[in-house]
This record gives structure tokens, C-alpha cells and sequence, in this order.
């Protein structure tokens, strides 16, 4: 688990409201879900999280085994089947959260993993497929994040090539399959004894990335309906992204199947420099929802917060920081400060209150260690105002007998203090 400080857990803050602001543009509403459940409720839609990566616990009322959730899909497919039975298909819902797992990537140590994402349910076919796929790059655009890569996959026919495989060695082969080992892959397919056309299938899985042309290869590797069907969906998907413009960040990755364990059709990994690892993915997942009594067709996505902001830091993009002006406010005429303070919140800024024994040097220090943007210091008579980026100073007119501030003084004194906020 982890703890975030200022100003890191402001910024956390400002990053998901601007995640589900996009979000809500597209007509995702949000909904949220307790930290855990009862296993069996959670366990019903678990195939992407490995049981062993499981936190639980005995429900102290029930004598129950629950969890902490690790993925908050399931729920919000509970909440579909259950709470929202009565409202019409398609359900646009979004959420915000912390999942919990005992992983331990590259990028991540803690097992607290901070979340945001959309489960569109009740639609088919491609459109709501390129729906949320550009919905995901189009948030990551907004945030300042050009610079990504969407990895589209097609998880249910590379899984047809590891059922070839032991199940002992399939973790391996999934594994050498994602780091693109030729070598790995056909080492692994002698020690499994695989001959002829599975041997060929699951090494040339390699060659399965790139442009559209890696459709055409996989056509060639994929024989027979179910594949030829699957693959002409993805092509359309990838043709409609082209058209929305998406075309320089698409890439064809067929021999990813890691984590992709409950989807159906295409999915989607996001990726960018920085955290070594993907910012979030999702794709069709069209049998998950049957198993809480509700078959709708469903695809979704998921962003890792954590990821995505290491990302952000790495392309030097930032949520800008629109809240209010944040004052520290010193002195010793305990009226006039009161006065004066109700007068600057009443404008719309923030005013904390500092010890009268501080000096201007430690009232500076404080305002600088905790974020705050100017330090106001108050006598009886007059007020002055010092900016803690630059050190600039400027008086503060008073209203009538020292009371307050004229709207038109906070006005400028708000505009004063901006002039160099970062």
C-alpha cells in the first residue's frame, strides 16, 4: 500500500478528474463499488488475474471468504445484473478506484493500483469496439500524452495456439510470445514435442505484429471460419480507427495473450515511454456478463493512474493546476486577519491561517514547503502580499476602516499573485 502527500495527492486528484471528465464526454456515467466482496461474487468473473495475486480475508460477521478486489469489472457487471436490471441496454459506466493485487512488476511494487476506466454493455459489433478504443487515445491526447501506441490483439485465436501447448509451459510460451523470442519459442516447442503445422503456428506468432498487412499474414497462419470471422471484425475495427484518424498509433500485436484471459474479440493495449510497462488496455468481453445472469455483449478498458503519470512526467505533459489561489495569511490583530481572510474565501481563494509568533522568513518557508502561492502578512492598519515563487511584494488596499477588501482589490490581487504561477 502507499501513501500520497501534497502536493502528489492534489495532483493524483486533479489527473482522475480530468480522466473522468473525458470520460463523461463521451457518455460514461460513474459509478462506484465497496473495496471488497465475497470471493464468490469476485471469483465469478476473475480470468486476467492470476489466484495467487488474491488478497483475502474472513468477513468477521459471516465467517465468509472475501476479497479485496482486484479488478472492479466484475462489479460493475454485478451492479448491471442486479442494481441497474430495471434501466435499458447499452449501460455507459465508468469508474474510479484502487484494485489490490500481490504483484510485483517493473513498474510497480505496492499492491494497491490505482484505476480508472469504462464498461460499455449491451452493444456488438465494431463500432462500440472502436467506441472505447478511441475513447482511450483521445484521453490520453487530452491529458498532453501524444505520444502512445495502441496495440490492438486478438486474444481468442492466439489462445487456440497455446491450448497446443502443456499447460505446464504455457505461462513460459505466453511470455516468450509477448518479448517476440523466436528462439525461446522453438527451444520451448521441442521440449513440449510439437511437430508440424503446431510447431510452425506457435513460432511464426512472432511475425504477428506490425501494419495492416499482419492480417493478411494471420489469415495464412489462422485457417477456417472462426478465425477468418474474428480476424475480418479486426479489420474492421482498425479500419475504422484509420478513419478516425488513429492510423500513427495503431499496431498489430496477434501473439499477445498475457492477462487477456476473459476477452472475446478484439482487445487493446495502451502503451507509452516511461513506466516500462502498459498504461491500461481492455477489449471485448462478451460472456462475462451471462455469468451474473445478464448476457449482454460488454467491452471496456482500464487506465493504470500510476503508469499513466510516470508516462505524463516522462513526456513532460502536465495537468494544469485551474483551482483556486492558495494564501497563508500572518499577524497578530486577530480581527483584522479574521476580516481579512473571510473577505479573500469569500472571492474564491484559499487562506490559511499561520502562527503570530512566525516571522516572514518562516511564513515564506511554510507557504513554499506546502504549495501556497502568496503570504499575506496583516497589521491593523495595512496589509502587504509576498509571492512565494519570486519574492515579489505589493501593498493590499483595505476596504473602509481597515475592514475587509473592495471586490475590485481581490480581483487584482488575484490576478497580481498569478502572474507567475506555474
Amino acid at each position: 500500500m502507499r501513501d500520497l502527500l501534497p502536493p502528489d495527492a492534489s495532483a493524483r486528484k486533479r489527473l482522475a478528474r480530468a480522466v473522468s471528465d473525458s470520460f463523461a464526454r463521451y457518455g460514461y456515467e460513474l459509478v462506484t463499488t465497496p473495496m471488497f466482496e465475497h470471493a464468490d461474487v469476485i471469483e465469478r468473473g476473475l480470468d486476467t488475474v492470476d489466484r495467487r495475486e488474491l488478497l483475502r480475508f474472513v468477513d468477521s460477521d459471516t465467517g465468509e471468504i472475501a476479497l479485496l478486489r482486484p479488478d472492479i469489472t466484475p462489479q460493475i457487471a454485478r451492479v448491471v445484473a442486479t442494481r441497474l436490471a430495471d434501466r435499458p441496454a447499452p449501460y455507459r459506466l465508468a469508474y474510479e478506484g484502487s484494485v489490490f493485487r500481490r504483484r510485483r512488476g517493473r513498474a510497480r511494487r505496492q499492491r494497491q493500483i490505482a484505476q480508472a476506466g469504462v464498461e460499455c454493455i449491451g452493444l456488438s459489433g465494431p463500432g462500440a469496439d472502436v467506441e472505447v478504443i478511441e475513447l482511450a487515445s483521445r484521453t490520453l491526447e487530452g491529458l498532453g500524452l501524444v505520444a502512445h501506441r495502441i496495440e490492438l490483439g486478438l486474444s481468442p485465436v492466439a489462445r487456440t495456439v497455446l491450448t497446443t501447448v502443456p499447460e505446464a509451459l504455457r505461462g513460459e510460451a505466453a511470455d516468450a510470445l509477448s518479448r517476440k523470442d523466436r528462439s525461446a519459442l522453438e527451444a520451448l516447442a521441442q521440449r513440449a514435442g510439437l511437430r508440424g503445422r503446431a510447431r510452425t503456428t506457435l513460432c511464426e506468432m512472432v511475425d504477428l505484429w506490425g501494419g495492416r498487412e499482419v492480417l493478411d499474414a494471420a489469415r495464412k497462419l489462422f485457417p477456417g471460419r472462426d478465425a477468418a470471422a474474428r480476424l475480418d471484425a479486426l479489420a474492421d475495427v482498425h479500419a475504422q480507427l484509420v478513419t478516425r484518424g488513429l492510423r500513427d498509433r495503431l499496431v498489430l500485436d496477434l501473439g499477445e495473450v498475457r492477462g487477456f484471459g476473459y476477452y472475446t474479440g478484439p482487445s487493446f493495449t495502451l502503451l507509452a515511454e516511461g513506466p516500462g510497462e502498459a498504461l491500461g488496455g481492455g477489449g471485448r468481453y462478451d460472456d462475462l456478463l451471462a455469468r451474473f445472469g445478464a448476457p449482454f455483449p460488454a467491452t471496456g478498458f482500464g487506465l493504470d493512474l500510476d503508469h499513466l503519470e510516470w508516462a505524463l512526467a516522462a513526456a513532460g505533459a502536465r495537468i494544469d493546476d485551474v483551482g483556486p489561489l492558495r494564501v497563508a495569511m500572518r499577524g497578530a490583530d486577530a480581527r483584522k486577519l479574521g476580516e481579512l481572510a473571510d473577505a479573500l474565501r469569500s472571492a474564491g481563494l484559499v487562506v490559511a491561517t499561520l502562527p503570530e509568533s512566525g516571522d516572514d522568513g518562516a511564513a515564506l518557508a511554510f507557504a513554499r514547503a506546502w504549495g501556497y502561492d502568496v503570504v499575506v502578512s496583516v497589521s491593523a492598519r495595512a496589509a502587504s502580499a509576498c509571492r512565494a515563487r519570486d519574492g515579489a511584494t505589493r501593498k493590499i488596499a483595505l476596504g473602509q476602516s481597515g475592514r475587509g477588501v473592495a471586490a475590485d482589490e481581490a480581483s487584482a490581487f488575484e490576478r497580481w499573485a498569478r502572474e507567475t504561477r506555474g
